[in-house]
């Protein structure tokens, strides 16, 4: 097996499994908590900062990464409000969720690995892409990172307001 290979198919691997998992809940109501809303835009962020360091963006790239971050927050904030919070019989406040945003991530982080390398010219005989293959990997993932992050913002905003975040906390 090649290294080339491995590192192109690695992440789609990790990737997969994650969705699997979070696949099961999809629709299903749960209880919800507010002070673990931090968690996954942490992880995304980790997730973003590994591709972006390992294949930095040009400055146009980080200009579009900016403006897929806004674009994506401006979304992600709508994606929030529309989510379903409601408080159970004992009190407890529930949500039901989407998988869109690890989608998002998902095709993202997937379309950079396969055109970065044929963006530099890959393999040997592969056909170069447009830089703008690139830039719309990186607006892509800014995206997805401002509407993950934009949307748990959000959620707390809103579970604060229904009582389930106490000053403090």
């Amino acid at each position: 097996m090649s290294k080339d290979w491995l590192t192109t198919i690695l992440p789609f691997a990790v990737l997969t499994l994650v969705m699997a998992l979070r696949w099961r809940n999809v629709k299903r109501a749960r209880p919800f908590k507010p002070g673990r809303l931090w968690i996954a835009p942490a992880l995304y962020l980790v997730l973003v900062g590994f591709v972006l360091i390992a294949m930095p963006p040009s400055a146009a790239g980080w200009l579009a990464f900016a403006t897929g971050v806004l674009i994506g927050a401006a979304l992600g904030w709508q994606r929030g409000k529309l989510m379903h919070l409601e408080h159970d019989g004992q009190g407890q406040l529930m949500i039901r969720t989407s998988p869109a945003a690890l989608v998002v991530i998902i095709l993202v982080v997937g379309a950079k690995r396969i055109f970065a390398p044929a963006a530099r010219g890959g393999a040997a005989g592969a056909p170069a892409l447009a830089p703008q293959a690139l830039l719309f990997t990186d607006a892509l993932l800014g995206f997805a990172l401002g509407m993950i992050v934009a949307m748990r913002i959000e959620l707390w905003l809103r579970a604060r307001r229904m009582g389930a975040v106490r000053e403090g906390n």
